[in-house]
């Protein structure tokens, strides 16, 4: 969270109405031009300090119950229409900082979630022990799978979670260590 927040919450420059945190949501969308992640969205806009974590939740849901953003099975919110229009009419009483911000979040976490569906890391439990099997694929292209035996399903589950924070980097350290020559 961030230190410039008052006690109540808020940051100087933060949306307080409703209505413009429904905008926001809908320019995001607009932009960015494909489905997101609803949760993803609420903890973006409120850790940016753009809204309060209850305004953003209030305002995607009314947006769905509006039909301006429709939700999927999977919690992915996508712009409708009207949700289009409303973004188009009302994005310049938008501050031009805040439509910034939003989008270069949204863009960021947009990235990371593609990567991630990409990215696969699984737990195997067989007699021999317990593996972690990963892959790194750049679309369909696989550019690194290995598998490795660990210790114990603790172990298993922080490995996996290691992997899909951040696959680019697992991948960087393997290729330095393997290409990495020192004399013996």
């Amino acid at each position: 969270m961030s230190s410039r927040r008052i006690d109540d919450g808020f940051v100087p420059g933060m949306l307080t109405n409703i209505t413009d945190v429904k905008i926001i949501i809908c320019y995001l969308l607009k932009t960015i031009g494909e489905p997101m992640d609803k949760e993803k969205i609420v903890e973006m806009v409120f850790a940016n300090d753009i809204a309060s974590y209850f305004d953003v939740r209030s305002a995607v849901m009314e947006l769905v119950e509006g039909g301006n953003i429709s939700e999927d099975e999977e919690g992915y919110v996508s712009i409708t229409p009207t949700g289009f229009e409303i973004a188009e009419e009302l994005e310049s009483a938008l501050p031009l900082t805040t439509r910034s911000k939003i989008i270069r979040e949204g863009v960021k976490i947009n990235n990371l979630a593609k990567r991630a569906k990409g990215n696969k890391a699984n737990v195997e439990i067989t007699p021999k022990g317990i593996f972690v099997k990963c892959e790194l694929l750049d679309g369909e292209d696989e550019i690194m799978t290995f598998k490795m035996l660990v210790a114990d399903e603790m172990q298993a589950e922080l490995v996996k979670k290691q992997f899909m924070n951040n696959p680019a980097e697992v991948y960087k350290e393997f290729v330095s260590a393997l290409l990495n020559q020192k004399d013996e």
